[in-house]
């Protein structure tokens, strides 16, 4: 009778055990809608980024995993859409990396002025393991960084007159983001810096609260600033990077494939990402131009006195996380041409 009760007992538990493993198969295989939102209009790279996102997942999961995009502050703004995330009233987000450093200021090294050097080297840098290694630095605070996307490289641009030297740039009233590396950058360079939430840039130009914005090409047209400010220097002093940052917790509870899906869908976008923002702005240059706004190339002599003065920023910065250092060496490192 003993060896008849274990043979049950086994059995029975071979069936609960097969039972447990198809339960676990189907909540693995159950569908799952992720809400994205961002801050930008659609216009704005991060929405690209965002549809990139949504068809490669969709398409590597099969289906398995969707997402749903919210743009246009239609969650909140930058830093409302980051601590949505953080605390998980947010599936994800494609957010501007300096909303982020402050909760680990590792994220800096994205935005050193002079640091990244061209499109390409942008794309080479955000798949660089230095890069993932500051990312990982989020996951203690429950984001997850999946990937660091471009919103376009950052320029001057003025509602009065166009910015040709280093002495022009004195004293104007120019919203920087909310973070101290901003700060400490353009107080170098000799504007006043304002810090504003994004929101808030475009009714400042108009009412003359701001003189000037530092700024990507993607977000004058965006955000139709070419409305009001008509001036755009080409500093390109540094890029706009958007993190892709999802909620650790709804990541950990999705299945393992579902997770893969993310994971390698977040890769992918990267690099066509990256090198699309090029092209748009090459275009937006023509266009701005055609529309009668004014352009300035920096000379040389231009050139060489903004990266004097920034270059005691980036110096100090890099000393301040063997993270920041450690990207600092990989962008050297790295080739910056096509």
């Amino acid at each position: 009778m003993t060896g008849k009760l274990s043979r049950r007992s086994f059995s029975t538990t071979l069936l609960g055990g097969a039972l447990a493993a198809a339960h676990i198969r189907r909540a693995e295989a159950a569908p799952v809608t992720l809400k994205l939102g961002h801050a930008t209009f659609e216009a704005h790279p991060f929405h690209d980024a965002s549809l990139r996102f949504k068809k490669a997942v969709e398409e590597i999961s099969g289906g398995q995993v969707k997402v749903q995009i919210f743009p246009a502050r239609q969650l909140g703004d930058v830093k409302e859409l980051m601590e949505g995330v953080q605390f998980g009233t947010v599936d994800m987000t494609v957010n501007s990396s300096s909303a982020l450093a402050t909760t680990v200021p590792a994220i800096d090294a994205f935005q050193l002025p002079g640091v990244t050097r061209s499109y390409p080297h942008f794309a080479r840098l955000a798949a660089s393991p230095e890069a993932k290694a500051i990312l990982q630095k989020l996951e203690p605070h429950g984001m997850v960084g999946l990937g660091l996307y471009d919103g376009g490289r950052r320029h001057f641009l003025t509602v009065d007159k166009p910015v040709r030297s280093m002495a022009d740039f004195h004293g104007l009233k120019t919203r920087v983001a909310p973070s101290r590396l901003f700060l400490d950058m353009w107080k170098a360079v000799g504007v006043n810096p304002t810090p504003m939430n994004y929101g808030e840039v475009y009714s400042a130009l108009e009412t003359g609260t701001l003189d000037a914005v530092e700024i990507n090409l993607t977000s004058i047209e965006a955000e139709k600033y070419y409305e009001i400010a008509h001036n755009v220097t080409l500093t390109g002093h540094y890029f706009w990077p958007g993190l892709l940052l999802i909620n650790k917790r709804r990541l950990e509870k999705l299945g393992a494939e579902q997770q893969k899906a993310i994971r390698e869908a977040a890769d992918r976008v990267v690099e066509p990402q990256v090198l699309t923002v090029k092209a748009l702005d090459d275009r937006l240059v023509t266009s701005f131009k055609e529309r009668g706004m004014t352009l300035v190339e920096p000379s040389e002599a231009f050139e060489q006195n903004f990266r004097s003065a920034v270059q005691p920023v980036v110096e100090t910065y890099s000393k301040k996380d063997p993270a920041i250092a450690a990207f600092v060496a990989a962008a050297d490192r790295l080739p910056s041409g096509a």
